[in-house]
């Protein structure tokens, strides 16, 4: 579901308000009658004044790299590429002592997971076996061969953290060494590391098990075996509408997470590693393993379990992504207090290490503001905000984005995944992902150069733009909203081209008004689409046009209404709630334009599965698909649709779409430009 009069349509940007007066637009139709009313004008305005001051200012210079803090107390070098002299180790921890023993006490998790009852048996054998004996990564053979790789550029640019951070583990237990090279086993499989920065100037070590290439632990270890359940943003607001406005929220963070599980001995020749001449071996899961995440995601969620029974807390509030686990309980209630001193009793118990409340990002008590999955909720004032430092160093990636030609393409898997993290939260941000997400896939090589065309600018420069408009002023949505029980429903259908059959082409009914559109030559001749398929067999597309020709052709009875369009192809449905399509430009294009126009006309639209031909609406709207008007006006006598004569005349902009189509991105714009020549149109007519 869309809610149009949010997703503004103006020079081919949207400008995104995401509550009217803290009323869903629906409401507000409700309340003062048909069209666009003036608090909804006057709320666009103030939307489109910071839309404009968004797109014209310039955006404030990146903040200095913090300073980094060494934890221990080593001689700076000044070369991290050679061998550090002999005297360098002698401030150095040493742990030789091999295999590491997990944090987490085997024993009394089975305790407690015995006691409790509700706890996955399958996935705590498979937990219980990795903290007793240490996890085996799952690579097989070739790839367990002795081998070797460099270190990366960037290990060597951040010398001194990554000696900190290697001393670090060493002192902890997390690593073996150093020794020489004389020490190293004879099996043992040499990665190069690389670097991570982190938010606090120091930064995370990755082991580089994908490489070298052919020969890799990680191309032994298949992911399928050690599957992982993330959270989400959408996850996350679900359980904040379930609380509720005011409600308490919290944080729980692991530290060290990884650390927590050691490796088994036979997988330790796989993590060895080489730093300033000297050799190291990671005990525990690695990070940068493939394995890794799902070892440790099936230990947090045992944990979990037997949290949630003993706490009593609804689990559908709490949400768990790897190493943090975030929750939410109404105003008023102890709930939250109970699960969150629970929290911290069962991981002290079981030796889990929890991250310190000192720093509120990473974790906090109940409150009403705190930041989850990288967002920061109030939710008294129930609005959301990405931190100030975070999202302006997303701006800038994104300016870039939209002043460069080409980008490497470990940027562009960066900068994407912070969108889609941000996406529901944005009104409409689904209908401006797909060429992101194409660039996203552009190659499997991080250093590749991926093309910046100009679709891609555009949806850049709408994050750009919607991210300074919306964060800190945009109320935290549900994304489960449904339209109101007094929404029109509009019914439409579409048929394949053909040259055997006259008349093939799209229809829809409503009250009081239907509409058809004959298909043109391409369609009818099945013209190729350029990525193997034709024209007349993309029916998610034909389909998809079915409601965009209801709501541009109906524009004045239906404008400012909540719309619901009945389709019979599952395919469109699903498309228009996901945004895009990755396999049809052509059914992306058309959601795209549905979404621009439902704004322009203050429509709150969705779309809903109907089976084929099931009622009066459904027999309608078919028979206009295939051209069968005697059948129609049949229909029509036997139904309780009270239908003019005349049908809706279709815009020019469908019509020249349906004599050439073309997976065009303006289409939504050049209707409501159409539109606005006729009635008043939000983005176009004031």
């Amino acid at each position: 579901m869309i809610n149009g009069a949010n997703l503004i349509a103006d020079a081919n940007i949207y400008l995104l308000g995401h509550h009217f007066l803290d009323i869903p637009c629906f409401l507000l139709q409700r309340k003062f009658g048909q069209g666009i009313s003036e608090e909804v004008k006057t709320n666009f305005k103030a939307w489109h004044k910071r839309w404009q001051e968004a797109s014209t200012t310039e955006l404030v210079p990146l903040p200095l790299p913090k300073t980094f803090r060494a934890k221990h107390n080593l001689k700076a070098l000044r070369d991290y590429r050679r061998p550090a002299p002999p005297d360098f180790w002698n401030n150095f921890p040493v742990n030789l002592s091999k295999p590491a023993k997990s944090l987490v006490s085997a024993d009394k998790l089975e305790a407690m997971a015995l006691s409790v009852g509700t706890v996955d048996k399958q996935m705590l054998e498979k937990v219980l076996f990795d903290l007793r004996f240490g996890a085996k990564i799952g690579c097989k053979s070739p790839y367990r061969l002795p081998s070797r790789a460099t270190n990366a550029p960037s290990a060597y640019e951040d010398g001194e953290k990554v000696t900190d951070a290697i001393c670090d583990w060493v002192k902890k237990g997390f690593a073996f060494g150093p020794v020489d090279k004389d020490q190293v086993p004879a099996g043992a499989k040499l990665s190069g590391i690389m670097t991570r920065s982190k938010p606090d100037g120091s930064v995370r070590i990755i082991l580089n098990l994908s490489s070298p290439s052919g020969k890799a632990v990680n191309e032994g270890i298949s992911s399928e075996d050690f599957p992982t359940t993330m959270s989400s943003t959408s996850k996350w607001l679900r359980a904040l509408n379930k609380a509720g406005r005011f409600c308490l929220i919290s944080k729980c963070d692991w530290s060290d997470a990884y650390k927590h599980v050691a490796v088994h001995h036979e997988d330790l020749h796989l993590q060895w590693f080489s730093w300033l001449g000297r050799y190291f071996c990671e005990l525990c899961l690695v990070f940068g393993c493939v394995s890794s995440a799902g070892i440790y995601d099936r230990l947090a969620k045992v944990v979990l379990q037997i949290i949630l029974h003993r706490s009593g807390m609804d689990p559908s509030r709490v949400i768990q992504h790897l190493d943090d686990v975030c929750a939410a309980a109404p105003a008023g209630s102890d709930a939250l207090y109970r699960f969150d001193a629970e929290y911290f009793n069962v991981s002290e118990a079981l030796g889990v290490k929890l991250a310190p409340r000192d720093d509120p990002k990473k974790s906090f008590g109940p409150s009403t503001s705190g930041v989850v999955l990288g967002v920061f909720y109030d939710t008294e004032a129930w609005t959301w905000a990405m931190p100030e430092e975070k999202l302006l160093r997303l701006l800038h990636d994104l300016k870039e984005v939209v002043d460069a030609d080409s980008m490497r393409q470990e940027r562009v898997w960066s900068i994407v995944g912070k969108i889609i993290n941000v996406k529901p939260l944005v009104p409409g941000g689904h209908y401006n992902l797909y060429h992101l997400i194409k660039a996203n896939s552009f190659s499997s090589d991080p250093k590749v150069g991926v093309p910046l065309d100009a679709d891609l600018k555009r949806q850049a420069w709408f994050w750009l733009t919607a991210l300074q408009v919306c964060s800190g002023k945009a109320k935290i949505p549900d994304p489960d909203r449904s339209l109101p029980a007094w929404s029109v429903d509009v019914f439409t259908d579409a048929a394949g081209g053909s040259w055997r059959t006259k008349g093939q082409g799209v229809g829809a009914v409503g009250p009081g008004f239907w509409v058809i559109m004959p298909w043109g030559r391409a369609i009818n001749a099945g013209r190729p689409t350029g990525d193997g398929r034709k024209l007349d067999r993309i029916m998610s597309a034909l389909e998809l046009m079915g409601p965009l020709l209801a709501l541009s052709a109906a524009a004045k009875q239906l404008r400012g209404k909540p719309v619901r369009f009945h389709v019979d192809n599952a395919g469109s449905v699903f498309i228009f709630k996901k945004g895009y399509s990755s396999s049809c430009k052509f059914s992306t294009a058309i959601v795209a334009a549905i979404a621009s126009v439902a704004a322009g006309l203050g429509c709150t639209v969705d779309l809903v599965k109907i089976t084929r031909c099931s009622n009066d609406g459904a027999n309608l709207a078919d028979a206009l698909s295939k051209g069968a008007m005697s059948r129609f006006w049949e229909l029509v006598e036997d139904s309780d649709f009270i239908l003019p004569l005349e049908p809706e005349v279709v815009p020019g902009p469908i019509v020249r779409w349906a004599t050439n189509p073309q997976p065009d991105f303006d289409l939504g714009e050049k209707i409501l430009r159409h539109l606005a020549g006729e009635m008043e149109v939000l983005g176009h007519s004031f």
